[in-house]
This record gives structure tokens, sequence and C-alpha cells, in this order.
């Protein structure tokens, strides 16, 4: 148990330490942000994390804000120069000005919003001029001028005030110093300022910055004067070059790193990064990466990355990461190669082969020499390995032996691929070259070195991928054709025989097949996995516990073991390492080396092991160290924020600003209601997200999902901002998570808010709808009531009309009925007139014919009367003539005709009597007779007159009836 709590104690220390440990091989990874970007001033006075993980800058335009993609400028209400910014405990934001101090708080929309203090002070105390410094203090804030020191808390603020003027303070655990010019340097000490001992040494020196050092010791640093200890009884300098070195440059801020490191920033050759025993461990300047020398001030992150204020910009250093650029110098070129070799590292790439002598195991910087070419060199390296105790270069131009800073072509066979060599065979050593295989020999006759003997016959393809068999085989990869196994003879000056392997012995396609060294094991990876060969059916099958430790990964290209069974992998677009484990399976580690993807040269992936501590990996632009024994900690919590979110129209409006990591800690009232409520207009929304997070931001992926829309999550991809358009109202929460490199999922954030719907879908609509169909119910009823009266009065109106018309069918029938009996009647009576007229005739006629008879009888009886001689006889015929006479002029005939003629003709003698009184009886006998339509020769013989008589009396009558020529007699008669 005692060896086990040891064990425990020494590997807790051990991380400790690695934890605290600055690179002091390489240039941290630093990201730039020029004032273009950031779009604020030039200078950057002080820097701030919120618990959540946003950065506040003081700028000279105000404060910056920057969620790890955007940045916010809040200016003061002066638009004067923000000079300090703290943070305490519950995340706000405390701001200091030029004669302005307060803090930031945000609206009801999630903007932060400058809110100021300087009102609780009375007016004449408000003239205080720059607050360079806040310190949270004791549940409070210490508001830092050189004026006055102003101390706020509870809503009150308290003055300490002095004779002299201050300069800058600092605050060392729950100790306040600030130095009083003239005076020298002072302790907080309740409402006074007290002078420590030995504190006169600065009343006229300028402290910049005083950090905790070890057993309770201080650390003071100067401007101009160097670097002085203070434990608490007496200041003493602190006698190091350091001082020489800072006293040069100028120091202007510096705060501890770790518990044993510090950084400090100076004016004239930007950052040193330093330990306790005073060794410069990096010294950051525009050289290695910085935008400028000046540095206003350095912070440290929760990540221990340092984040620097420059006098024109902004950078972010990632010194707590195993990774740093490598090396210090510049444009060497593309990293193919690298070995560590007595002393001296040698770079292999596309220029060149570059080498210096270089100590991995020194702390400090390696002093300030620089790579220089290897004499001969120059050109593409294409490896760097130890055959038999000689450095080769594989090189575009051939192969060179490199001794020191010398390089000697041995083959001037172009291509110099790879090189086997075994020690079984210490004499000889082959070479891959782009046209076949190459032998060198070392004897006695070149001195023991490595010479060019001969081009290997009988094989003459490109040789890069090689393995040297325990049967003295060669397995190689041809990169385009495929596997080849070569049998050399026991000279290895010349092939035996060699065979291809392809698509028909096992493999699944010829392409882009590398052969590895695994555990004395050739391996073949492919696109399709790992394949190894079975000699006894001469073919090759899966590998498959490689393929099950690789299981839905990508690609594995480059296989490398080292001596401790470790084994490195290039996979896809990342590097990994696979640790062995005592029971000879593997731990796979790929979180360390998540910032390199995407940064290798394709096909030439290449890793090199010096020590436990250092490895080198080569890059498309040069090469990356890395620090096994540095414990990161990847599984660090974070957040994502959504930082905007827009209605998308004709004019877009912000209606959050994304202050808060929980969006519903504004959004949501007292009952948990949502309080976002947005018009149905309003349907078409843009949400912008963020995660703070520095390191490689471009690999950071976002993955989000509209709830009440969308039915899954979206898809990972970098995407900063997902617009939706057309939304139907309901109630959304729009949630948003992002992934780091690491493969680390960040805490979830989510926005409520509820689409109404349009106005002819709210309640007031329905309402609204209520009222009209009940009113439509009510219209419809009376209606169809009015549509059944109208149409019952339609019936009625038809049935009378149709009454009517067969009342007048019947009326019309009727009458046609009547008028046929009238005409019937009128027939009858017609008939009868015509009947009486024809009797009325024909005793007319007969009155005629008797009455000519009558008259011819008087004729003769006259003429027998002259004839007759007897008186008796004579007698008798005149008195027959007598009667005879009197029977023709006889009115009995008359009466009679007349009153039957009045019955024919309708009382026609009557009426005319009436209408014309002065007709005398001749005359009425003549109408009569002209009634009946009777000629005049007729109408004589009646009258017993003549022709002429008859004619006389017609004229006689149109004169009494007043006819005019053009009218007719008979007409007028025939109408009265």
């Amino acid at each position: 148990m005692k060896r086990f709590s040891i064990i425990f104690l020494l590997i807790l220390f051990f991380s400790l330490h690695a934890f605290s440990k600055v690179k002091n091989v390489g240039i941290p990874f630093i990201k730039n942000f020029p004032r273009s970007q950031y779009n604020g001033g030039t200078q950057n006075w002080d820097i701030a994390q919120a618990p959540n993980g946003i950065f506040y800058f003081a700028n000279n335009e105000g404060v910056l804000e920057c969620d790890g993609n955007d940045w916010r400028l809040i200016p003061m209400p002066n638009n004067s120069v923000v000079r300090s910014l703290a943070i305490d405990s519950t995340g706000q934001v405390f701001v200091g000005a030029s004669n302005e101090f307060g803090y930031l708080k945000p609206d009801r929309h999630g903007k932060l919003n400058y809110h100021s203090l300087v009102d609780l002070l009375p007016e004449k105390d408000r003239g205080f001029e720059e607050v360079w410094q806040i310190f949270p203090y004791k549940k409070g804030m210490i508001f830092h001028t050189f004026q006055k020191i102003l101390y706020y808390r509870n809503g009150a603020i308290s003055q300490i005030q002095n004779e002299n003027k201050f300069h800058f303070g600092f605050l060392v655990g729950d100790d306040f110093f600030v130095r009083e010019q003239k005076k020298g340097l002072c302790k907080l000490d309740g409402r006074s300022v007290d002078l420590v001992n030995g504190g006169e040494l600065f009343a006229d020196t300028e402290i910049v910055s005083i950090l905790p050092f070890v057993n309770n010791t201080i650390l003071i640093a100067t401007a101009l004067d160097g670097l002085f200890l203070y434990d608490g009884t007496q200041i003493y300098p602190w006698e190091k070059e350091l001082s020489q070195i800072f006293k040069k440059n100028q120091v202007f801020t510096a705060i501890p790193v770790g518990e044993s490191k510090f950084a400090f920033g100076t004016v004239r050759n930007g950052i040193y990064l330093i330990n306790k025993e005073g060794e410069i461990l990096q010294n950051i300047n525009t050289e290695r990466g910085l935008q400028n020398n000046t540095v206003l001030s350095l912070f440290l992150d929760t990540k221990e990355n340092l984040w620097v204020g420059l006098d024109n910009g902004i950078d972010y250093l990632e010194i707590s990461s195993p990774l740093s650029i490598f090396p210090k110098d510049k444009d060497l070129g593309a990293g193919y190669a690298s070995i560590y070799y007595k002393g001296i590292l040698y770079l292999g790439t596309n220029t060149g082969l570059f080498a210096r002598k270089y100590n991995f195991s020194s702390e400090n910087m390696n002093g300030e020499e620089k790579f220089e070419l290897v004499k001969n060199t120059s050109g593409q390296v294409w490896s760097l390995q130890i055959a038999g105790d000689e450095l080769i270069c594989g090189h575009n131009k051939g192969t060179f032996r490199i001794e020191k800073n010398v390089g000697t072509l041995i083959s001037d066979v172009a291509g110099g691929w790879n090189y086997l060599y075994k020690s079984e065979y210490p004499n000889k050593m082959i070479g891959g070259t782009y046209t076949g295989l190459i032998l060198f020999e070392k004897s006695n006759q070149s001195n023991n070195k490595w010479k060019f003997v001969k081009r290997i016959e009988g094989f003459d393809e490109s040789s890069r991928e090689m393995i040297w068999n325990d049967d003295n085989s060669i397995w190689m990869c041809h990169g385009y054709k495929g596997v080849f196994r070569l049998n050399l003879n026991d000279e290895f000056d010349k092939f035996i025989n060699y065979k291809f392997y392809g698509i028909e012995d096992g493999f699944q396609s010829n392409l882009g097949i590398d052969v590895h060294q695994l555990r004395n094991e050739p391996v073949f990876s492919t696109k399709n996995g790992f394949y190894k060969y079975i000699a006894e059916s001469d073919r090759f099958e899966k590998h498959q516990y490689l393929n099950n430790l690789f299981e839905g990964e990508e690609h594995t290209k480059k296989l490398f073991e080292q001596k401790n069974g470790d084994v490195w992998f290039f996979q896809g677009e990342n590097i990994g390492l696979l640790k062995s484990q005592v029971d000879n399976s593997y731990e796979m580690l790929k979180k360390p080396f998540a910032p390199l993807k995407s940064s290798f040269i394709g096909a030439f992936e290449n890793v090199t092991v010096i020590d436990k501590e250092n490895v080198l990996i080569g890059k498309e632009d040069g090469f990356v160290h890395y620090d096994p024994t540095i414990v990161k900690k990847y599984n660090q919590a974070f957040n994502v924020f959504i930082r905007e979110v827009r209605i998308r129209g004709a004019v877009d409006s912000v209606i959050y600003y994304g202050t808060y990591a929980n969006a519903k800690e504004i959004q949501l009232d007292s009952d948990g209601e949502n309080k976002i409520e947005l018009a149905f207009k309003n349907n078409a929304i843009r949400f912008q997200y963020s995660a703070p997070q520095f390191t490689n931001p471009e690999l950071i992926q976002y993955q989000c999902q509209l709830i009440g829309f969308d039915k899954l999550s979206s898809t990972w991809d970098n995407t900063l901002q997902k617009e939706y358009t057309n939304l139907p109202e309901g109630e959304y929460v729009f949630e948003v998570i992002s992934r780091n490199q690491y493969g680390i999922n960040s805490v979830k954030d989510e926005f409520h808010f509820t689409i109404l719907p349009p106005w002819y879908r709210s309640l007031i609509a329905y309402l609204i709808y209520f009222l009209f169909g009940i009113f439509c119910i009510y219209a419809t009823i009376l209606l169809v009531r009015r549509r059944m009266q109208q149409i019952q009065n339609q019936l009625k109106r038809k049935q009378e009309e149709e009454l009517r018309l067969k009342e007048q069918k019947f009326r019309e029938e009727a009458l046609i009925t009547e008028r046929e009996i009238v005409q019937l009647r009128n027939d009858k009576l017609k008939s009868e007139v015509e009947y009486k007229n024809r009797e009325l005739a024909g005793s007319t006629m007969n009155i005629i014919h008797k009455n000519e008879v009558l008259s011819y009888s008087v004729g003769e009886l006259k003429k027998a009367l002259k004839k007759i001689k007897d008186p008796t006889a004579l007698v008798q015929v005149r008195q027959l003539m007598k009667t005879i006479d009197a029977e023709f002029n006889s009115e009995q005939d008359w009466d009679q005709f007349e009153l039957h003629f009045d019955q024919v003709h309708e009382n026609f003698l009557k009426r005319l009597r009436t209408e014309h009184s002065q007709l005398t009886p001749k005359d009425l006998r003549i109408c009569a007779y002209l009634r009946m339509n009777l000629s005049t020769k007729e109408i004589a013989p009646l009258m017993n007159i003549s022709v002429r008589g008859v004619e006389i009396s017609r004229y006689r009558l149109r004169k009494k009836f007043n006819l005019s020529r053009e009218e007719n007699l008979i007409d007028f008669i025939l109408n009265v």
C-alpha cells in the first residue's frame, strides 16, 4: 500500500510538472488578430476572460468582445480609451477608462451595454483621469488610478487619496501593493496605504509588475531597472543576466505561467518566457510570429494559453500545447525527413538538407544558432537513414553520405528513395531509386565507407516503399501498379526472379498499396484495409487485428514502428500513435495531434522519434515538435453560444445578441413561458453561433436542430449559421452543439421562441370567425327561410299563374265555346234570317208574281172589256177588274211584309222610321226592298211603279239621308 501511494504521488507530481511545463523547443502556434479583423483601435491595454469562455479586450476604441469567430465593439459614452478590465466570480465585466468606470450588462435582447458607476461619486471627485487597473478585492472591486484608489462594494464607493500621486497597483494573493510616487512601494492596509520595508527603493523607480515567487517571496519587475525580490522584510536585486536583457528591452507587463514560469512583455522585443531559475525558455517577437514587439498586456486563459495585447493588434500563443513549430528559422521548406545524429539535428526539405548542433536536454533556448544548408545538398531530399554508422541522405540527385555539414555524393543514380540495411550483412546496403534498385558496399578499399557498386539487374521499377524479409526477399510496393516480391542472388547484385501480386492474389485494388514492418511481420495497407501475406497459399488475406483496430477509420497510409513497440501512423489527413501495452495490444492516441490535420505532405508523411521528450513530424511548411511528456487536458468542457438571432426580411433586425451561455436566462419569464414571440410575417430566422475555441477554430464543427421543425439534427459541419424560412406558427427550440478538434462536445445552447399564427389564424381572428360563423349561420337560416318563402311565393305565384292560365284557358275555351255557340246561334239566326229572307224573298217574289199576274190579268181584262158586248158580262168584267185592282193595291200584303221584315232585320224599319222620321211609307218600302238587295227592276212591280219611278225614289232617298255622291245608298242602308 505504501509503495502504491509513493507511485501515485510520483505520477501526480509528474503530471503537475508536465502540465505546467512550457516548451523551449520550437515556437508555439501563434494566431494573429490584426486590427483589420477585430475592427477596433490599434492598442490593447488589458485582457479578461469570462467564465463562459468569451474574451474581452481593453481597446483604444472601447471594449472588444470575441466569441471565437466574431468581434464586437462596445464604445464608452465619452469615446475614451479603455485601459482596464476585470471579471468577478459572477461573470460581471468591469471596465475602466478616462474619467469613467462601470460595468457591462445585457439588455433584454442579450446585447451588452455599458453602465457607468461614476454617478456614485460626488461631482467634485469625478476628475480622476485614467483607470489603469481593476482588481477583485475582498468582495468588491478596486478601480486604480494615478490620482486615487476607488473601492466599489455593495453599490457604494470609497476613496483613498494621498498627497503624492500613485503609479501602478498590484494584487498578490490577498495583498494589494501600489507604488506611491516619491515615496516607494506601499501596501494597502484598511483605508490607508503604508510603505513596506525597503519600499523607498522604488520612490523614483517605475514598477511594472509584482508576481508571486517562491517561499512567500514576490518578484518585482521594473521598467528599466531589472528584477527584484521581496521576502517581506527586505528588497534585493535578482542578480541575473535576465535583468540586463530586461533593462535593454524595457519590461511593460508580466504574469505568472503555471507554478514555476513567468511571461514578460517588453516594449522593444516581444515576450520572454522564463523559469524560476531565470533561464529564458522562449523569446517570441516579430521574427517568430508576433505582429508587434511592443507588448501592452498579457493574459493566461483557462487552457493555459497566452493572449497578448500589442501596441498594434492581438496575438494568441498556444504555450500549453505539446506541439510547436520547429525550427524557429523560417522558410526552410517542406519537411520530408529528419534525424538526430551525433549531436546534430538534420532536417531534409524540398530545398535541401539543413543541420545545426542541438541539445534537446537543455531547457534554455539553445542559443540563437540557425540551421545551415549542408554543403552540396541543395535540392529535394527524400530520406535520411543511419546505415552502418553512416548518415545516408536519399536525394533527387542521388545518394549522399553526410558528415557533419558536408554531403558527399556516393551515387548519381537519380532519386534516392529509400535504403535497406541489415546488421547480418554489415557491408551491404540496397537503395531504391526512380529506376530500380542499386547496391552499395563498404570495404577496406573504401575506408569502410559506403561505396556505390552497381545497379541490380533485372528490375527497373521505381522502388520507394520496401522492406527486407528474413528470407532475404524484398517486398516492394509501387503506388500505381501493385506489390512485387523480389528475390536476389547471394551476392545481392542480381535478381533471380520477381513476382507481381495484384487483384487475382487477394487485393481488391492494385492502387495505393504500402508495405510496413510491424512486429517483424510485413503488413500491407490499402484503401480497403490491411492485408498480410500467407506463405502457404502464396496469397494475401485481410489482417483482422489491424482492421478491427482501425475499424471505421479512414485509410491508413503509413506505419512507423519504434524500438519500444509504439507505432506512429498516418491516417487520412491525420496522424496518431499506437501505444504498445504490456499484453501486446495497442492504445490509440490521436487527440494531441488533432491540430495537425491536413498539414502533411501526401505520400511522404514522416515522423522521427529522437527521445521520450522529442518527436519531429514533417509538414507541408516545415516540421512540428511534439513533447509526449506535456500533458494537456483535451477533455475540458467548453461552451457554444447562439450569438445572434436575426429576423430576415426586407429589413433585417436582431432580436437576440447572445450574451449569456443559456439564452433562456433572458427569454423566459417567471412562469417559464417564452417571452420571445414573433409575428407570423417574421417567420424567416437566421441563427448565428460560435464556440470560443481559438486553437484551430477551422476544425470546430457544429450540429444544430430546430425542435418543432427539424426531425433530425443536422450533420456536423463548419458552418457558423443556420437559416430557416417560412416557418409555420408554433413553439420552437433551436439547439446547437459544437465539437472541437479533439472530438469533445460542448455544452448545448438553446434558444426558445414562438411564432404567432398569422392574423387570420389568431385567437381574435378565430373569435371573429366564430362570430362571423354564427352570423353566417343566422344569415344562412334567414336566407334559407327567405329562399323558402321565395320558393313558396314562387310556387304560389306559379300555382296562381297556372290557375290564371287555366282560368284564362277556361275563359278562352269558354269564350271560344261561347263564340262557337254565338257563331252557332248566329249561324242559326243567319240561317233563320236567310230562311226568312228566303221566305220573305219568296213571299216578295210571290207578291211580285201575283202583282205581275194581276197586272197582266187587268191588262187582258181591259182588252176583253173592249170586245165584250154583253152588258152583264161587261159589268161582271168591270167588277172583276175592280176586285183585281183592289187586291193589287192592298195594304194587307205590306203590313204582313213589314212585320216579317222587321223580325228578320232587327226592327230595321222601326229604327229607320225612328232615326229618319221624314221618310214616307213609300220611302220605307223602297229602303226595305234595297236592304233585301232587290234590283230596281224587281222593285218597280212591287211598288206598281215604273223603273224610272224607282230611280227617282232612290234619288229622293239620298237627299233625305244627306248622302254625298261618293257614299253608296245600299251600304248606308245595310249599316243602319
